[in-house]
């Protein structure tokens, strides 16, 4: 399984505020073109890919939005409005959920009230993980296990802090090229190199 945990650091919790923030400088925009890039392929998706969301604007605990390929159900477009909504629709279902609660909608879309912290944590204690960034060892020249997982921040730059913490965690670098891309594309590359790994 390949998964993607992208933070948001601006994109809020809750969900009638959620599609209230497009335009507004939270980047919740960019979170439909992650989506769309990491699940979905032509005439299908992808049944070996995630994607977690950390949506961290919150009033109490940070929500993860989970879209896993293998149990997606079908979803009604993939223009950024209907993809937003559909998150939206998924945050209201969590509204309520307690610290480390999580939850399940009618389209297999998983919400927990988990922090970026912790979930990344979780994932570097059974998992190979990589964090972006341009200073890290080049993506062409790793080889990756089935079970992969790819941290990535959304337009807000990542705390140096919390590089150190991953980095104890035992999370490794990644880069995949000189220039910083924006996460959609992070996600288009790193889906066309393992395609292509033997």
């Amino acid at each position: 399984m390949i998964e993607f945990i992208v933070r948001a650091r601006s994109a809020p919790v809750v969900a009638d505020r959620f599609l209230e923030a497009i335009g507004t400088g939270a980047g919740v925009e960019y979170l439909a073109d992650i989506v769309r890039h990491a699940i979905f392929v032509s005439k299908g998706h992808r049944e070996n890919t995630k994607v977690s969301l950390v949506l961290e604007k919150s009033q109490d605990y940070s929500r993860v939005v989970e879209l896993d390929g293998a149990i997606l159900g079908s979803l009604p477009d993939l223009h950024e409005r209907s993809l937003l909504q559909v998150i939206r629709d998924a945050l209201r279902v969590a509204a309520s959920l307690g610290k480390n609660e999580s939850i399940q909608d009618g389209r297999g879309i998983r919400v927990s009230a988990v922090s970026f912290e912790q979930l990344v944590k979780s994932r570097a204690e059974e998992q190979v993980v990589y964090v972006l960034d341009t200073g890290g060892s080049d993506i062409r020249s790793e080889q990756f296990p089935e079970d992969v997982v790819f941290v990535m921040t959304d337009h807000t730059p990542m705390p140096k802090n919390t590089y150190k913490s991953m980095a104890r965690q035992g999370v490794r670098k990644l880069s995949l090229g000189p220039l910083m891309l924006h996460a959609a594309q992070c996600v288009t590359i790193i889906h066309n190199e393992l395609d292509r790994q033997p």
